[in-house]
């Protein structure tokens, strides 16, 4: 069937058979003739139908247009406040677009309306998650899992939530090794338990459990990338051969050739590290990956070019948090923000998988609705700082200027907790484009000789011939906010004290805007 065609045909026809037209093409996977069908079959009808409205919906959730997707669903409950899908679709289109709050409230509608599901728990349970919710995070994973054991999805959110609540890595597996003696070849199970190995710093039995995994599935291509990631940290080699197998596979895989690149930059071969980040940069010149690996191939390879990117005078800029509104002194205001931190970060024992913490605890903020005065005020208190950063990048900056219009945006943002023997490893934020470290409280081992829990950058995570090892550090303060291009090697110092001082701060991503906020 010649499927431009029947969508013209479909047009034509208006109403049922534009809908049917757009249905058929979003069967397809054809997202976009499907939005620009539905979208002109809307437009012509002067009374669009919930039908319509609401696979208008479904196809923007399904781009990843998750804003625009909220609007549609919050839209089509509008005209069908009794329909419990819509709600679903809401609290889904909420929760990816970072508004887990509302994706509560959505997905509990969902239920009140009998759309009582192991899919609708399970999207409840996430949110709840992303809102610092443990205990009832935990609850609703359970319950999705009395009534479909074999939910993969809440069998590995459960294994993270117990793991975060706990610090027991023997009762965050135990649900995946039950799964895993029934049906062993669930790879994606034997990835999630090898991350948690890995997180709870079990490098060798992480490598274990994807090995057996292949054992069962030679050609499974994540347990392979899966594999390298892990073994690369003693094994460069066996990390090579596992990320060529991968490649030979399924040579367009998003992750290979990313995971490429840090291998071969882990055995020695950075011209070939460096080649594989300049295809990548070809593909996506905004892509922080593949400049976080261009420059330690540079570095390692001794090329002057290096040093233009990581101009630590130029791109790394410190400055003290700006007071906001009704509080007297940034002292005050600190004061209050680590109250309310303190009191979110007390659900949790552990650090979360497949982050880069160590020995502390990790919040997920969501800044503009939060229900806490400090919390919500904090945009104001780092507005100005990024503002005056842009300000001085926009003009002529070859690394920075990339998509920059002079507005911005922050994306994400989280807060750390640090006990003793707690850093960071050094890490880039892929998917950001300025990123930041704020302090709120610190230890006093911050002023000792050493630079206990002082913040490094330059030296990369893997180990590297030659070494590369740190070139800059920053000194915490208390309320100073440092920011700096996302796609830099950055970590902390690891930091001990005697006592219960934890270092604690806020960080957040930064993308760039058209307009200024």
């Amino acid at each position: 069937m010649d499927i431009q065609r029947s969508w013209s045909s479909g047009l034509l026809a208006g109403g049922a058979g534009a809908v049917a037209s757009a249905r058929q093409l979003f069967a397809q996977g054809k997202l976009n003739e499907a939005c620009l069908a539905i979208d002109r079959e809307i437009a012509l009808t002067r009374t669009p139908t919930a039908d319509a409205l609401m696979l208008r919906a479904q196809i923007l959730l399904a781009m990843s247009s998750f804003q625009p997707a909220a609007v549609a669903f919050a839209r089509v409950i509008a005209l069908a406040p009794a329909a419990a899908a819509p709600e679903l679709g809401l609290a889904v289109a909420l929760g990816e677009s970072g508004d887990s709050r509302a994706a509560v409230v959505a997905a509990r509608r969902a239920l009140a309306k009998g759309m009582d599901t192991p899919g609708v728990r399970f999207v409840l349970g996430r949110a709840l998650f992303d809102s610092g919710r443990m205990g009832e995070s935990e609850s609703e994973l359970r319950a999705v899992l009395s009534r479909a054991p074999a939910h993969t999805g809440a069998q590995t959110n459960l294994a993270d939530v117990v793991w975060m609540r706990t610090g027991d890595i023997v009762a965050a597996t135990a649900m995946l090794d039950a799964s895993l003696r029934d049906t062993p070849g669930l790879a994606v199970l034997r990835v999630a338990k090898s991350r948690l190995l890995e997180t709870a710093g079990f490098a060798e039995l992480a490598y274990k459990e994807v090995a057996i995994g292949l054992g069962i599935e030679p050609n499974n291509v994540d347990l392979h990338l899966n594999a390298a990631q892990t073994s690369v940290k003693w094994d460069p080699v066996v990390a090579l051969a596992h990320v060529e197998q991968a490649i030979r596979i399924a040579p367009d895989h998003p992750n290979a050739l990313g995971t490429l690149a840090h291998v071969l930059l882990a055995a020695g071969l950075a011209d070939r590290g460096l080649a594989v980040a300049d295809r990548l940069l070809a593909r996506n010149a905004h892509d922080g990956h593949a400049r976080a690996m261009r420059a330690t191939a540079l570095r390692m390879m001794g090329n002057p070019a290096y040093r233009e990117m990581y101009d630590y005078s130029r791109y790394v800029r410190a400055c003290l948090l700006d007071v906001p509104n009704g509080w007297p002194t940034l002292s005050h205001y600190l004061d209050d923000l680590a109250i309310e931190l303190h009191a979110r970060h007390d659900q949790l024992r552990a650090h979360p998988v497949a982050q880069t913490l160590r020995h502390g605890t990790q919040i997920q903020l969501r800044l503009d609705g939060a229900q806490e005065n400090a919390i919500r005020a904090f945009p104001l208190a780092i507005k100005g700082s990024i503002r005056r950063y842009v300000d001085a990048i926009r003009a002529d900056d070859p690394f920075m200027r990339c998509g920059n219009g002079g507005g911005f945006c922050v994306r994400d943002a989280w807060s750390v907790r640090l006990r003793s023997g707690g850093y960071h490893l050094n890490h880039y934020h892929g998917k950001g484009w300025l990123s930041s470290a704020c302090y709120i409280e610190l230890p006093a081992t911050v002023d000792t000789p050493g630079g206990e829990g002082w913040l490094q950058f330059g030296e990369p995570l893997m180990q590297t011939m030659p070494p590369l090892p740190a070139e800059y550090l920053i000194k915490p303060e208390r309320g100073l906010l440092v920011l700096f291009p996302s796609w830099m090697w950055h970590g902390t110092v690891p930091f001990s004290v005697s006592g219960t001082e934890h270092r604690l701060s806020v960080a957040f991503d930064v993308l760039p805007a058209r307009s200024s906020p």
